[in-house]
């Protein structure tokens, strides 16, 4: 059975037995295993102090709307534009700590520089739009407009520096043990 398939020179297995093949002259190879290629990553960003701040600072909208800097309370049970405004940035705030939290996790350079610019725009808006788009009490010694407008709009410059000051360190976070060729 096996002289059988040498001479003729044709079959990939010769006597049942697996990883031995035969070429056209009679001729027996011996197959080893497959070495699998691995592709070769790129080094994995590493988290930084800033992206920790960059994660605070988002979660510090979401807490600081909720407890100190909340909207106005209207005892009448009615709802002013400064409610709509503090949901608003609460969702805001959420897409803040989720963008943060999905920026930890990036895993390249590429993804994190988007998620820094995504952050910029959630900052400008938290910034912006309470007292220009969003409607608050008319009255100037309203809760709203005394705690609520201030707090949102510092919190979201420190988020805007904060994603832009993670943009800025996103090119040395990579080790340089390793350098690219051009």
């Amino acid at each position: 059975m096996v002289v059988d398939s040498l001479i003729g020179g044709v079959g990939d297995r010769v006597g049942g037995y697996h990883g031995v093949r035969c070429r056209p002259h009679g001729d027996v190879i011996r197959m080893g295993k497959r070495e699998k290629s691995r592709k070769k990553t790129p080094p994995r960003p590493q988290t930084g102090p800033l992206d920790i701040v960059l994660t605070v600072v988002a979660a510090l909208v979401i807490v600081g709307l909720r407890t100190v800097a909340a909207p106005c309370a209207h005892t009448d049970g009615s709802v002013a534009g400064c409610t709509t405004a503090g949901h608003v940035l609460f969702g805001l705030g959420f897409a803040a700590v989720a963008l943060a939290a999905m920026r930890l996790m990036a895993a390249d350079l590429a993804t994190k520089r988007s998620f820094d610019l995504l952050l910029l725009i959630v900052g400008v808006l938290v910034v912006f739009l309470p007292g220009n788009t969003l409607a608050l009490c008319a009255d100037a010694s309203m809760r709203c407009r005394v705690v609520m407008l201030p707090f949102a709009r510092i919190v979201g410059v420190a988020l805007a520096v904060a994603a832009v000051a993670c943009e800025a360190t996103v090119d040395h976070e990579i080790p340089t043990g390793r350098r690219r060729r051009r």
